[in-house]
């Protein structure tokens, strides 16, 4: 009988282990689903013991936070002529190609301030200013040195894209738009949990870019004064005609200024064969 108990006894104590291993493997697993979903100070919140049981809605006012829209607007007579050859596959592999390449970008050290938002067909939106470690604050310094940060991922995501036109014999031009102002975050939805931002601030952001022109950044007159100062090279547009705005003077990020001895970071974007002052 104490044998029979004993080796009961031990049969319960491995599966108990056994069902313990099972258990933190899928916290484990569902710990990745979850940062892989939000950004990780907002997983966190959501992984904290306190917050667990807590199912109101979650959100976050900013006073401050740089927003980005890079759209690729030559991408979708791509697909379009590529999905009549019945290639609509090969299209989508080499637009998660490109999205991922740009993923890519912000796990580097220089880009770690800013988050990615989403994606919506080629359109990549990206912010910063929303990591607790990383706020903008009201003053001009704060402001200037987070979006230089911006725009140097910008330039960045030009080279990218230029590298894969290399590779992939294609010609897809990068059109961006830049603002910074106060935006309203949270998650929405619970079995989809969804991170994102609202408020004016991304809207004027997205006309920059869908009003402005390919291979041009347009920023607005916050983004300008913020770093008019710095390394770069700006263009004004003028006046252009903003859907819930009416008219706003924006202007473009043309290029970084002449590095020291007179060398070029980049050229100024060039071959749209457009005016610069039509939307």
């Amino acid at each position: 009988q104490v044998e029979w108990t004993a080796r009961l006894d031990f049969l319960w104590n491995v599966q108990a282990n056994e069902e313990k291993r099972e258990m933190h493997d899928l916290e484990s697993s569902n710990r990745r689903i979850l940062f892989n979903l939000l950004p990780a100070h907002v997983a966190t919140h959501f992984l904290d013991n306190q917050f667990r049981n807590n199912m109101e809605l979650y959100h976050q006012s900013y006073s401050r936070v740089g927003v980005m829209f890079a759209s690729i607007p030559n991408f979708h007579e791509f697909y379009m002529e590529l999905d009549g050859n019945n290639q609509g596959v090969e299209c989508l592999r080499l637009l998660n190609e490109i999205i991922a390449e740009f993923d890519q970008l912000l796990d580097g050290e220089q880009f770690k301030a800013i988050d990615k938002i989403k994606t919506t067909g080629s359109t990549y939106m990206a912010a910063i200013g929303l990591m607790p470690e990383a706020r903008i604050a009201d003053d001009h310094e704060s402001g200037a040195s987070y979006m230089t940060t911006m725009a140097e991922l910008v330039f960045t995501m030009k080279d990218c894209l230029a590298d894969i036109n290399e590779n992939s014999y294609n010609n897809f031009m990068l059109r961006v738009g830049l603002n910074i102002g106060p935006v309203v975050a949270g998650v929405i939805g619970a079995r989809k949990p969804q991170y994102d931002i609202w408020g004016n601030t991304v809207n004027v952001s997205s006309r920059m870019d869908s009003t402005g022109l390919p291979n041009h950044t347009q920023v607005t007159e916050e983004v300008y004064q913020l770093l008019r100062d710095g390394p770069y090279v700006f263009q004004c547009r003028g006046k252009v005609k903003v859907k819930g705005k009416g008219e706003m003077t924006t202007y473009f990020l043309v290029d970084r200024k002449a590095a020291p001895g007179g060398g070029q970071h980049h050229q100024a974007p060039t071959g749209t064969g457009a005016n610069p002052n039509q939307p």
